[in-house]
């Protein structure tokens, strides 16, 4: 009977083991407690086995987690849209080659019996820009011909000609400062920010959710094992029972209350097992890559001890951080900057359109000059040809130029749309204002029920472990009644039970205060996601 119960107390003081208070990494000081230990379940050799530390499974989730990779184009996505509203200030190449026929009726005393026949070759370039100061914008180009014609009172046939033109518009009140094309490359810029903001948003959520798992994970594992240590409470109880019973100690109801415990202690096995394999495959689709063709087979083995106790939050430090860093107040102050830049757009429209306007331009001829003689229109007794080199030798060196400089003013008579989307836009700014002050007093509550949360559990875990410890010395004590016959199966089982829940609160309570740290770190970081998982 002494060697049953000295093995009902071996099991008992194995379980207490595996429960035992440590720093990780050196010895507590006196009065402090650490995590429990969590005894790990170890794949027989040749099993296909991922085993991993938190910050393995942090980093495998950030780079096979797929709706992470999808968001990672994002940034290169709005990147993109920033060059195609820039290139609204790239100079621009234009040109064009056209051929002109034409035959005309004779309808005039100098057209030609079968008619006016009138043939072009033409060819133009030109240069335009906008420019991204300012608002102006110019185009230079230069226009050249060949033409050829029966008409009697042509001087020249064929006849060349060339013109190079420049022209510059520049606003001085509407548009000098902002227009729409700037305003779109600002906004750009700003959607590009968010972008960047929106990923560092979700590889932190994807952080997150990854190290919850991983500790949910740690716990189902070690639940399940606690679930064992009782089974296995109960099963001795059992043979020590059943030899009572053989030997007339101890009544068949003793018996059948402790095979009845057995059973409830299997169905709580099971129940803890399966959690945990539904742990493992939450943890699997959050860090494993799906194109692993053992994705759904190999096994994951977490490496990692629940870490040691943290130092209390700094609450105040936290708010700081979470005011200057959360990525939801980061996106909203991008918004309010985005209105700005739609009031600044208004307020430049509502202004009155006063542009300098500029032209120069420089015109030349030659081809084959006819040479006539007598009356008008003369007979044609010879040529004189000016050559294309020599056309354009007086459009550059500006042997016929004219010029053009004026100003232009417009003026809506009456309310103008730019002035309607001046006050919306006000409205917009004041109201993504309001939404950021409610933002951050929303940060700020997170922020402080995250730290109460913190060292709520932190809290828990001492008296859990309290509980555990006086029921582990109660167990003890009930045993040692029911060896001498002071106490009932009863007791014992009613004993056993509680060692169990306590070391499952005990349990649990780290587990809470690790997944308290991780969302009192998110909160600083994030906001709640709406639909998703809050941070805590």
């Amino acid at each position: 009977m002494r060697s049953i119960c000295s093995r009902a107390n071996q099991f008992s003081v194995s379980a207490a083991c595996g429960l035992l208070t440590l720093w990780l990494g050196a010895a507590p000081a006196a009065g402090q407690t650490g995590p429990p230990c969590i005894p790990t379940t170890r794949a027989a050799p040749g099993d296909n086995v991922l085993r991993l530390t938190r910050d393995e499974a942090i980093r495998l989730a950030v780079e096979n987690n797929p709706d992470l990779a999808a968001s990672r184009f994002d940034p290169a996505i709005s990147e993109q849209r920033v060059n195609a509203a820039r290139a609204a200030f790239v100079p621009t190449l234009q040109s064009a080659l056209q051929r002109n026929s034409q035959l005309q009726p004779p309808t005039s005393l100098f057209s030609d019996t079968a008619g006016l026949e009138t043939g072009t070759w033409s060819a133009n370039t030109s240069v335009v820009q906008l420019m991204p100061w300012g608002g102006g914008n110019y185009q230079v180009g230069i226009d050249t011909s060949r033409s050829t014609t029966n008409s009697l009172i042509s001087s020249f046939n064929p006849s060349l000609t060339a013109r190079l033109q420049l022209a510059f518009s520049q606003p001085l009140l509407r548009d000098f400062d902002i227009d729409a094309t700037r305003a779109q490359v600002d906004i750009a810029l700003r959607n590009r920010s968010i972008a960047d903001t929106q990923l560092q948003e979700e590889t932190v959520n994807t952080t997150a959710d990854a190290e919850r798992a991983y500790w949910s994970l740690v716990a189902a594992t070690a639940q399940a094992e606690v679930q064992q240590r009782a089974l296995d409470l109960a099963l001795e109880l059992e043979r020590t029972n059943r030899a009572r019973v053989d030997v007339g100690q101890s009544p068949p109801l003793d018996l059948v209350a402790a095979r009845a415990e057995v059973a409830q202690r299997r169905e709580n096995l099971i129940v803890a097992r399966t959690t945990a394999r539904q742990a493992e495959d939450q943890l699997r689709t959050l860090i494993a890559d799906p194109k692993r063709p053992d994705f759904w087979s190999m096994r994951i083995e977490p490496g990692d001890r629940v870490p040691p106790l943290r130092p209390a939050p700094d609450v105040d430090a936290a708010v700081r951080r979470a005011l200057a860093e959360r990525t939801d107040l980061t996106r909203v102050r991008r918004e309010i900057e985005i209105t700005e830049t739609g009031i600044a757009l208004a307020k430049s429209e509502a202004k009155p359109d006063l542009r300098l306007q500029a032209n120069y331009l420089t015109d030349a001829a030659g081809g084959t000059r006819l040479v006539r003689t007598g009356g008008f229109p003369g007979v044609v007794v010879g040529s004189e040809v000016t050559r294309y080199s020599d056309v354009l030798g007086q459009v550059f060196t500006l042997d016929y130029p004219a010029w053009t400089l004026g100003l232009t003013f417009s003026y809506p008579l009456g309310k103008s749309a730019a002035e309607a989307n001046l006050a919306r836009a006000r409205i917009e700014k004041d109201q993504a204002a309001a939404r950021l002050r409610s933002l951050e007093t929303t940060a700020v509550r997170e922020v402080r029920e995250a730290a109460w949360r913190l060292e709520q559990d932190q809290q828990r875990i001492e008296t859990a472990r309290l509980s555990r410890e006086l029921a582990e010395q109660r167990l003890d004590a009930e045993q040692k009644r029911f060896e001498v016959g002071m106490s009932t199966s009863f007791l014992v089982i009613q004993a056993q039970r509680d060692l169990a829940i306590a070391r499952n609160n005990e349990l649990q309570a780290f587990l809470d205060y690790q997944l308290a740290v991780v969302a009192f770190e998110t909160a600083q970081r994030v906001g709640r996601q709406l639909g998703g998982q809050p941070p805590f």
